[in-house]
């Protein structure tokens, strides 16, 4: 799917309403592929971790999001 900016912002905010949560996924997945997440407000951050952690999207390539999960489960 090809999303604006805004227009996945307003999709992943619910401003926009889909029934179909392939889109919200994809809103969301575009946000984080692009970036976009670190120059939004906390909702948003901790929104997307928790999409990651569940396994329903994926983090962004070269973020270093499983390496910094590894390290935290084998102690400091």
């Amino acid at each position: 799917m090809n999303f604006s900016f805004h227009e996945a912002r307003d999709i992943a905010e619910g401003l926009i309403e889909y029934d179909d949560v392939r889109v919200i996924v994809a809103a969301w997945q575009f946000l984080i592929d692009g970036g976009h997440i670190r120059r939004l407000d906390d909702w948003f951050k901790s929104s997307a971790t928790e999409l990651i952690q569940l396994g329903i999207c994926w983090p962004r390539a070269n973020s270093g999001y499983y390496n910094k999960r590894v390290d935290n489960r084998h102690g400091p």
